[in-house]
């Protein structure tokens, strides 16, 4: 007897309970380690949950000074929004954490919910995309592009469940509200729900086609329903800022694409990182002749291929390009496939996936209570900042920013983690820092004058060294623009990471000299 890994029928009352048990029990398991630490250490989470509390608080008599709420059409607001008001009911780092629960379980109810469109059925197998929730995406804190890819899974099931019933006029509108609301979330989103929903309607012509019963009308009413929910999305991309950026290419690196084919299952845990990717690549080997494929599955993933082959580095302001696309395919993987196997083969494929994803929880926890080092020195040495202060803040870090000591301090072969943390200035302290994510084209916020004199989103803290050598090069004003006059324009100095020996900088007197961070009082 052979049954998918493992398909549900409704009548099967004992399965279903033991179905959602699994669900719950999943989502008990992932959301785990958010509750050892109450910043986890994710790259742009401090930077962006400081955004979250400025648009929560826009009356706040300190921060309004420095910041203000900048709202336009922009496709990445998602997280501003329920942030926004999350937070104004619940203590910040509890709200900011529900947030971030809520990035890391929408892909994989996203893929639930597609997976049951298309197959029908309740299946354990969509479950398993549990071990790609914790993933380089999420690691980096790239919290809009999590929910978006959600959002656009479970478009792409409202299309795939209304085209089964011939609902054109239906289908149109599902696909519409989805498109504007995965626009609203991300721009990647969005690709990606009209890749799936294109990739289905061709599938369905194709098949036509192959029986000699394709017609013109069948073309112009597969197109007419994309083009309809594609509509919205189309102008507000033309009304927003983002439309109007130059699109811009970075350096295309092959050697960095090695590293980036393992963004799926990376964590700060390396060994762990390729023993899933090991894992979940025999599966699907020995499963490969007993696999069910979505309507349009094999053109999805080519083009998946395609682009993060041949994607930069960087494109029009956006970053990690290719390591976004390797989570979309790998999810697609769980969300898009059906095996069917023996029910003792399913057995075993499920406990030994089930047992990967606990120890995955288990091993980002245990990292995280070791984090929290860092986080109390951080706010021993931010302390002594008063609200309203200016901090520039410093990292003394020199290696690679791949590279980190400890190595939880960096996902291995792709970024250091440290970097934004120093925005818990704002949100602990009201202090003003430079490097808020407040790119007019990107956030719903703005830096007021005079501080967006001193203000340069987007980049990252500036190396101790350089602050070593003046006058400073061209080259480091560019990368630092509050870099000039920094001595009359900021209070305070904050040194993350620093290196064992920290190298005298003039006019400046340590105030903290702790392990992760220091503090600088600049003299007058």
């Amino acid at each position: 007897m052979h049954a998918p890994l493992a398909r549900i029928s409704a009548p099967d009352t004992t399965a279903a309970w033991a179905w959602w048990g699994t669900a719950v029990a999943l989502a008990a398991v992932l959301v785990a380690p958010l509750f050892v630490i109450d910043v986890p250490p994710l790259l742009d989470y401090p930077n962006h949950l400081a955004r979250f509390f400025i648009l929560a608080h826009p009356d706040d008599p300190i921060l309004a000074k420095m910041y203000a709420p900048h709202w336009t059409i922009l496709p990445n607001l998602g997280m501003d929004v329920i942030g926004a008001g999350l937070l104004r009911i619940t203590d910040v780092h509890t709200g900011g954490r529900m947030l971030l629960a809520l990035s890391l379980l929408a892909p994989v109810a996203g893929a639930v919910i597609y997976h049951r469109a298309v197959f029908g059925c309740r299946s354990f197998w969509p479950l398993a995309s549990g071990l790609v929730a914790y993933n380089a995406a999420f690691m980096m804190g790239f919290m809009n592009f999590l929910l978006s890819l959600g959002l656009a899974l479970v478009g792409a099931a409202a299309w795939t469940a209304l085209r089964r019933q011939d609902r054109s006029a239906w289908k149109a509108l599902a696909g519409a509200v989805a498109a504007v609301a995965t626009f609203f979330t991300h721009i990647f989103g969005l690709g990606l729900l009209f890749l799936l929903i294109g990739a289905e309607e061709a599938a369905a012509l194709w098949k036509r086609r192959a029986t000699g019963s394709l017609t013109p009308r069948d073309v112009i009413k597969a197109a007419i329903p994309i083009l309809i929910a594609l509509a919205p999305a189309v102008v507000l991309y033309r009304l927003s800022p983002f439309g109007d950026t130059a699109t811009t290419f970075g350096a295309w690196r092959a050697i960095s694409k090695v590293m980036r084919l393992l963004g799926p299952f990376m964590t700060t845990n390396l060994e762990l990182t390729i023993v899933t990717a090991v894992a979940v690549t025999v599966a699907l080997v020995a499963m490969r002749r007993r696999i069910a494929l979505a309507p349009g599955l094999p053109l999805v993933l080519a083009v998946l291929v395609i682009v993060f082959i041949a994607a930069p580095l960087r494109l029009k302001g956006g970053s990690f390009i290719d390591l976004r696309v390797a989570l979309m395919f790998a999810l697609l993987l769980f969300a898009g496939m059906q095996p069917r196997l023996a029910r003792r083969e399913a057995t075993l494929f499920g406990a030994v996936l089930a047992a990967l994803i606990v120890v995955r929880s288990a091993d980002l926890a245990v990292t995280w209570i070791d984090a929290r080092h860092d986080l109390v020195d951080l706010r021993k040495a931010i302390a002594q900042v008063e609200p309203g202060a200016r901090v520039m803040a410093a990292t003394g870090y020199t290696g690679e920013l791949t590279e980190a000591h400890p190595a939880r301090r960096a996902l291995p072969g792709i970024y250091r983690l440290t970097e934004q943390v120093p925005a818990l200035l704002v949100i602990e302290r009201k202090a003003f820092w430079p490097l808020l994510y407040a790119d007019p084209a990107q956030q719903p916020v703005t830096v007021l004058p005079p501080f967006d004199r001193i203000a340069h989103p987007l980049t990252e803290p500036i190396g101790w060294s350089v602050l070593t050598h003046e006058p400073y090069s061209a080259e480091s004003i560019q990368y630092a623009r509050y870099l000039v006059d920094w001595r009359t324009n900021f209070d305070y100095v904050l040194l993350i990471d620093p290196p064992p020996e920290v190298p005298k900088v003039g006019k400046l007197s340590p105030l903290y000299d702790g392990d992760f961070a220091k503090l600088y009082r600049i003299d007058r």
